[in-house]
């Protein structure tokens, strides 16, 4: 009998070593549940690890994505389908820069606030915006997508381009988006989902 559960022991150790090996700790979360809940809502992407992210990206960039480049091209191509001008514009993370190059006149966007979380990517927006004379009045903002800085009813067209699916509370977003377009207002996103990269 005490052979038995010795082997059964060994079996078990021998099990725990691989699964150790195989699978690595640190790939799993060790985050407490006050972590994980925020105010009742599952937190599932931290946020300042993804500012961080983006901080350190901003320098690594490429000038185009070709990718992101024509996501952006196609986002915006729905202006023309409107007869409505936007003079004030609202421009949410993500692929900020792509947008900007594809504006191109479109919208007849006057006005554009481009915003984004992390300090390193609206400078880095900044320094090239200062490199180019055309196109509209530009305004920069480091802000979270979570917690719109904007005042109600302030803006005639909000995008956002590959952003906002980093966001925990995508609805929430939503919401803050509806309330900073004024009545007539115009919201135009393009959000990686479940089916995106099969």
């Amino acid at each position: 009998m005490a052979s038995g559960s010795s082997a059964a022991a060994r079996r078990l150790l021998l099990l725990r070593h691989r699964r150790r090996h195989l699978v690595p700790n640190h790939h799993f979360s060790s985050s407490s549940a006050d972590e994980v809940l925020d105010g009742g809502r599952v937190k599932i992407f931290d946020r300042d690890l993804k500012r961080r992210h983006r901080d350190r990206a901003a320098w690594a960039m490429r000038e185009t994505d070709p990718l992101v480049d024509a996501v952006a091209d196609n986002l915006l191509d729905r202006l023309e389908d409107c007869r409505k001008a936007f003079p004030s514009a609202l421009c949410l993370g993500g692929s900020a820069g792509a947008v900007r190059r594809s504006l191109r006149g479109r919208g007849g966007i006057e006005k554009l606030t481009m915003m984004d979380m992390s300090v390193d990517m609206v400078n880095k927006w900044r320094e090239l915006e200062s490199a180019t004379d055309d196109g509209p009045e530009m305004n920069f903002i480091v802000g979270d997508e979570e917690y719109l800085p904007m005042k109600e009813n302030s803006q005639d067209l909000i995008m956002s381009c590959l952003g906002l699916h980093w966001t925990n509370d995508l609805p929430g977003a939503m919401i803050q988006c509806r309330l900073a377009l004024k009545p007539d207002g115009l919201f135009l996103a393009a959000i990686l989902g479940g089916e995106t990269l099969k």
